[in-house]
C-alpha cells in the first residue's frame, strides 16, 4: 500500500469539509472520492518516459566527436544506437519543410580558385613528356539557356608537374530544380595519389593511417572528400593494406585503389576482384552507372537498397564517384539531387561506372587544401 493510499483513507475528504461537516457522517462514499491525486501521476510518468530517453540522446549526441552541426550529430547518434526509424522521421519532417525551390535561375556559377604551382617544390615546373590524362570534355547540359561557363571544366588546385591534377565543372542536374548548382571534380590519378582514410569511429580498430589530416600530411594533401553510408546501411565492406575491417560483399559497388596508384570502380565479384595489387576497397550500395548508362540494378525506388534514412526520391544533398573510360575519377555532389539525378549527373560528367557515396548536407563535402 502506498503512502498516498494511507493519506486518502485517514484524512477527511476536501469535498466533505467544503460541504460544512468534518465528522465521518459527512464524508463522501469511498467509491466516489476524487482521484486527482492519482490521475496527475499519469501525465508526469508519460513526461518522464519521454524526457529521460530524449535527454540521453541529446547528451550522447553533444559528446560525439566531429565538426558537423548538432542536428547531424544527433541523427548519427540515433542510428548508431538502433534508433534509425526515429532519425528517419525527424529527417523526413525537416526535408519536407526545407525542400529546395523548383524553377528559378542562379545569377552565376560559384567562383573557382585558379591553380598555382606547389610552393617550394619542383612539382610546379612543366615536365616535358610527363604522363598525365587528357583534360575532360565539356559536360552536356539539360537546362537552357545555359549560364556563362556552365558545364565547362576549369582547372583547380596546385599544378603537378606543370599540369592540373583536378578540374571543376558546374551545371544544373535536371529541368526541375534549375536554381540549384551541381558540381563535379575530375581527378587525374596519374598526377595525384588517391588514398582511403579510415574514419574515427568506423570501421573501427587501429590503423597506420590516422582519421584526421594533421602534421606532415597537411603538406602533401590537396583535397579530401566524404565516404559512404554507415556500414550498417551500406551493404558493403572495408579493406585496407591486407586487412578486412568489414567483410566485402559480392555485387556491392566498390571503389578499388591499387598499389600502383590507379583506381577503378565497379561491382565486386564481377567487374572487380581481390588481387595482390589491391591496396584498398570501400563498398557502398550497388553501382548506379554501369557501362556508361544508369545501372539496371539501381531501381532508385528501393528504400532497403538505398538505406532507410530518407526516401530515394527525396531531393537532398547527395554525392557519388565514378571512373571515366580514360581512368580519371569524377566526384559529383549537389544540394538538390535524387538518387536518379545523381546517377545521371555522374554519367554526363563522363563516368562509365559509378557509385553513390554519402547523403545529407553535413556529410556531402569536397575540401580543397591550399
Amino acid at each position: 500500500m502506498t503512502a498516498s493510499d494511507l493519506r486518502a483513507r485517514n484524512t477527511p475528504s476536501r469535498h466533505a469539509v467544503a460541504a460544512g461537516g468534518s465528522g465521518p457522517s459527512r464524508r463522501m462514499p469511498r467509491h466516489k472520492r476524487p482521484r486527482w491525486h492519482r490521475l496527475w501521476r499519469l501525465p508526469v510518468s508519460l513526461l518522464l518516459a519521454v524526457a529521460v530517453p530524449a535527454m540521453i540522446t541529446l547528451v550522447g549526441a553533444a559528446r560525439s566527436p566531429g565538426n558537423q552541426n548538432f542536428e547531424a550529430k544527433w541523427a548519427d547518434w540515433l542510428r548508431s544506437h538502433h534508433l534509425a526509424s526515429v532519425a528517419k522521421e525527424f529527417e523526413t519532417i525537416y526535408y519536407e519543410q526545407h525542400a529546395p525551390a523548383k524553377g528559378g535561375r542562379p545569377r552565376a556559377l560559384n567562383p573557382v580558385v585558379r591553380p598555382s604551382p606547389l610552393e617550394g617544390s619542383a612539382a610546379g615546373r612543366t615536365v616535358a613528356g610527363a604522363r598525365h590524362l587528357p583534360p575532360p570534355v565539356a559536360i552536356p547540359l539539360v537546362v537552357a539557356p545555359a549560364l556563362p561557363g556552365e558545364g565547362e571544366w576549369q582547372p583547380v588546385g596546385p599544378l603537378v608537374g606543370g599540369f592540373p591534377g583536378m578540374y571543376v565543372a558546374q551545371f544544373r542536374a535536371d529541368t526541375t530544380y534549375t536554381s540549384q548548382i551541381t558540381s563535379a571534380v575530375w581527378i587525374d590519378p596519374t598526377l595525384l595519389r588517391v588514398s582511403l582514410v579510415p574514419g574515427a569511429s568506423e570501421p573501427g580498430g587501429t590503423w597506420s593511417v590516422p582519421p584526421d589530416i594533421t602534421g606532415a600530411a597537411l603538406a602533401t594533401t590537396i583535397a579530401a572528400f566524404n565516404g559512404g553510408f554507415r556500414f550498417q546501411d551500406a551493404h558493403g565492406g572495408f579493406y585496407l593494406d591486407g586487412r578486412v575491417a568489414v567483410p566485402l560483399q559480392s555485387g556491392a559497388a566498390s571503389i578499388v585503389i591499387y598499389r600502383n596508384g590507379s583506381v577503378d570502380i565497379g561491382a565486386w565479384g564481377t567487374d572487380l576482384t581481390m588481387t595482390p595489387d589491391v591496396q584498398a576497397v570501400l563498398q557502398n550500395l550497388v553501382p548506379i552507372v554501369d557501362d556508361g548508362r544508369t545501372a539496371s540494378d539501381a531501381t532508385y525506388d528501393d528504400a532497403k537498397l538505398w538505406g532507410t534514412t530518407i526516401g530515394t526520391k527525396t531531393v537532398v544533398a547527395r554525392s557519388g564517384i565514378g571512373v571515366t573510360a580514360s581512368g580519371a575519377l569524377v566526384y559529383v555532389a549537389g544540394p538538390a539531387l535524387s538518387a536518379r539525378s545523381l546517377a545521371e549527373s555522374l554519367q554526363r560528367a563522363g563516368a562509365v561506372r559509378a557509385m553513390s557515396l554519402d547523403i545529407n548536407p553535413e556529410w556531402v563535402t569536397f575540401n580543397f587544401f591550399q
